[in-house]
């Protein structure tokens, strides 16, 4: 027998015979008429070249053949169809499964309280490991699977790629309250003539660049960190401004936050996922648990 010519939908009439004894019953049980049932034990007598099932009776009775097929045969469809019986389904409450997010320290600190709050109710075999990497390194890592969801203000996944929104967040200009070199007020002129220390998380560096080389402008760069609260922790004790999402900040004592002297556009936050993960039960679950919980 060529394997590559055998019609795989014949196992499941060859295990209901077996198990019943019986065509019409078997018929019955897959959800096929009686001529269908007929026609498909008679191309699996002629691929097999074997008849398989005798009538003694009213019951139709296995061959040496058949007798050899069945044990394998019925733990094949078991497999398959356990493969498949769970596809689109998501049960929360018994999962433990993780998931990979990708975001920034102010995606951790808006995103993760509430997510966890939301996954002790629901879900609390579910884990969550959130990661910080270049953002340049975003896209392979969805497409790739190992990371499920990438949360920020992201401008550049669009092919291949599905977002939804979350919030929106403002920047604007941090110093340690006191700070010698500015008054109530932040000009444009104060802020160039301030040292600064920027952040390589997200993309508020590239933004403040673009926005201020658009008026042939440079700030004064002294320091470049990894993460936003870094900044923050570093401009508490310097005389260094730094330029952040507000939620950066929230609640921080010891710091002035001003509006910024030129215009940037909002930060939109969102998030992002591969087309490869669209339709997939756990991922649309927690999807939505994010959104309802940022959205809500």
């Amino acid at each position: 027998m060529n394997i590559k010519n055998f019609d795989l939908n014949l196992l499941r009439v060859f295990v209901m015979v077996y198990r019943l004894r019986s065509v019409s019953l078997a018929a019955t049980a897959i959800g096929l008429t009686q001529p269908a049932m007929s026609n498909a034990l008679r191309r699996l007598r002629e691929q097999c070249n074997d008849p398989l099932f005798t009538r003694s009776g009213r019951a139709m009775e296995p061959t040496a053949l058949a007798n050899s097929l069945f044990a394998p045969l019925e733990t094949a469809l078991t497999g398959i169809e356990t493969c498949f019986e769970h596809v689109g389904d998501f049960r929360p409450a018994s999962s433990s499964r993780t998931f990979h997010l990708l975001m920034s320290d102010v995606g951790e600190m808006v995103v993760l309280p509430r997510l966890m709050r939301a996954l002790a109710a629901v879900a609390p075999g579910v884990s969550i490991e959130a990661s910080r990497i270049p953002q340049a390194d975003y896209a392979p890592a969805l497409r790739s699977g190992q990371a499920d969801l990438a949360i920020g203000n992201i401008s550049f996944l669009h092919t291949g790629f599905y977002q939804q929104h979350l919030f929106d967040d403002r920047y604007c200009c941090i110093a340690r309250k006191g700070h010698p070199g500015l008054g109530g007020r932040l000009t444009l002129a104060l802020y160039l003539s301030q040292q600064h220390v920027v952040s390589t998380a997200g993309s508020t560096d590239a933004l403040v660049e673009e926005a201020l080389s658009g008026r042939r402008q440079r700030r004064d760069v002294k320091l470049t960190v990894t993460h936003y609260h870094r900044c923050a922790a570093i401009v508490l004790q310097s005389d260094l401004i730094a330029t952040v999402p507000g939620n950066a900040v929230k609640g921080m004592e010891g710091l002035e936050a001003y509006p910024l002297p030129f215009r940037m556009p909002k930060a939109r936050v969102r998030q992002f996922w591969h087309r490869r993960a669209h339709t997939d039960a756990a991922h649309k679950w927690l999807r939505q648990l994010i959104s309802g919980q940022i959205l809500e």
